[in-house]
């Protein structure tokens, strides 16, 4: 009976041996999800707070600056919505628009050296400081492009001071008044600049509230990147249909 006892001693403690590995097992386990999870939401809170949020408000910033410009001193029409308005005319048709005169000119270099260069420049500081918290692998080639564009202005507004000293000591400038010589030394502004932050502050935003509010699974910042994407070319592919109308119209709206 000894034995048998002993035996029934021996697999209870067993028994309770497994049990409590498999406790132990589950609790590291769900200890690792919430690990990760608060990890996640972390990121989450700093790509917000330190990179798309302020990217978001800066650039909504900007573009009502451009459109308060534009209806100050621009010649595009009044009638079009802010994603499809221009100070420069096109290279390929100059006359979709008609060029800016030389006080309108004069009113963009202010303009430009008080508001527009000054919000790129902290868009780009926000890119620069916080690049580690940019989403996908690698550096998105939209941001490249701005960028690039930001060089370029800095570049413009240095040759336009120059420009301006030299009229003011008495003599002519043959770029201040011609609106060309300011397309050639600007780099484009990437289009589609708004899309992609408005994209990556809404899906981010999306996901905050999911793991505030749910315990689902978060997502991996590929596949994070992967909404955002698909998001963005909703966008574009909205903007773009809209674009063709808009185009449409002011060919319809030119006399014959």
């Amino acid at each position: 009976m000894d034995s048998i006892w002993g035996n029934f001693a021996e697999i209870a403690t067993a028994g309770a041996t497994i049990a409590a590995v498999v406790v132990a097992v589950r609790t590291i386990q769900a200890k690792r999800v919430d690990d990760r999870r608060t990890d996640r939401l972390n990121r989450i809170n700093q790509q917000l707070s330190l990179l798309y949020g302020k990217l978001s408000i800066l650039y909504e910033t900007g573009t009502r600056d451009w459109c308060s410009f534009i209806e100050q001193h621009g010649n595009d029409s009044k009638l079009y919505p802010r994603e499809f308005v221009d100070f420069f005319p096109s290279w390929g048709n100059v006359n979709e628009l008609p060029p800016p005169t030389a006080e309108q000119l004069k009113a963009y270099r202010k303009w430009l050296k008080t508001l527009f260069a000054i919000t790129n420049e902290k868009m780009l500081e926000v890119i620069y400081s916080n690049a580690d918290l940019v989403i996908g692998k690698r550096m998105p080639q939209v941001l490249v492009l701005f960028a690039q564009h930001v060089s370029s202005m800095r570049l413009l507004q240095v040759t336009l001071e120059e420009e301006e000293h030299i009229v003011e000591s008495g003599s002519k400038s043959a770029i201040l008044d011609d609106w060309r010589e300011y397309v050639k030394l600007m780099a484009p502004y990437p289009g589609d600049t708004g899309f992609y932050i408005g994209a990556c502050f809404e899906v981010l935003k999306e996901e905050q509230e999911r793991l505030l509010s749910t315990y689902d699974t978060p997502l991996t910042e590929m596949e994070i990147a992967q909404k955002i994407e698909a998001v963005q070319r909703e966008s574009t592919k909205f903007w773009n249909e809209r674009g063709v109308t808009i185009r449409a119209e002011r060919a319809a709206s030119q006399p014959s």
